[in-house]
């Protein structure tokens, strides 16, 4: 749910992951290799990634997209070959670009959800560059605020009875608490049972702590303000029929070899947090 209208301040956001990607693609032992990455953030992707730094005082602006990147990236490939799922979809996919980087098994049919500007921006880039996709890669141009996008996936080739995988990457944070919650209604409605879920979310901690203030106030500036936040993803996930695993970025499966934070043990109240979630439908 993104755009290049100053009014929907997110399409800055998805440029500073992108840059991040980019940054991470130079280094020697990265975690993944994302060619596209450095022109799709242009230039104001890199100054966003620089600033974001800045005012976090580490390197958790740059690293945390990276980890978030590469752990996504295994929980799709295997839901893919171990769990045979087929259909992927990635709920406003803005600048990802897995269908081009990831080996995909073959029939794979992977479907990216956004704005009309947000894709057409991507594809133009992706053009310029003759990238060619390793799956059977389809667009929807919907805004995920109305109430047709499900339709216009299915329209799309989609089918809501077949096992399927959901990517919500980088979205909820900035979403209101309806619009939320409205959003995994709608998700849970077009999945089978034994379908899979990934999302990432942060805690009310990042809200309200001193430590994360500096980066709060920084995206306020940018006009990209925190809006949602949960203690408890599992109970959240629960409620639309979701069995949900839940990890802090850093943990075991969650830092692969990189996160130089310690891990705040999990009863410790008030401290930033953020998640990384694996769910299956029930």
């Amino acid at each position: 749910m993104i755009t290049d209208a100053p009014s929907s301040p997110v399409a800055p956001t998805s440029r500073w992951m992108a840059a991040a990607r980019a940054r991470e693609s130079e280094r020697p032992h990265r975690l993944f290799n994302d060619p596209l990455a450095a022109a799709l953030a242009g230039a104001e992707g890199f100054a966003w990634l620089d600033r974001m730094t800045v005012a976090a005082g580490s390197g958790g602006p740059e690293l945390y997209p990276v980890i978030r990147t590469r752990f996504f990236d295994e929980f799709l490939l295997n839901a893919c070959g171990d769990a045979g799922v087929r259909q992927v979809v990635l709920v406003a996919a803005g600048l990802d670009t897995r269908a081009y980087r990831l080996e995909w098994p073959s029939g794979t049919r992977l479907y990216e959800v956004d704005l009309y500007d947000v894709l057409e921006a991507k594809e133009a880039v992706i053009k310029k560059a003759g990238a060619q996709p390793r799956c059977e890669r389809h667009t929807i141009r919907a805004d995920l605020r109305e109430n047709t996008w499900p339709e216009s996936l299915c329209t799309a080739g989609y089918q809501p009875r077949d096992l399927s995988v959901w990517l919500i990457e980088g979205l909820l944070f900035y979403l209101p608490y309806t619009a939320v919650h409205t959003l995994l209604a709608k998700v849970s409605a077009q999945t089978a049972t034994g379908s899979l879920l990934g999302l990432d979310v942060m805690n009310m901690g990042l809200f309200f702590s001193p430590l994360a203030w500096s980066q709060q106030l920084a995206l306020a500036r940018q006009g990209a303000p925190g809006r949602f936040g949960t203690d408890n993803p599992r109970t959240l996930l629960a409620d639309y029929g979701w069995d949900a695993e839940v990890l802090q970025t850093g943990e075991e499966e969650a830092n692969f070899g990189r996160w130089p934070m310690p891990v705040m043990p999990w009863w410790l109240p008030g401290v930033p947090r953020s998640f990384l979630v694996r769910a299956g439908h029930t």
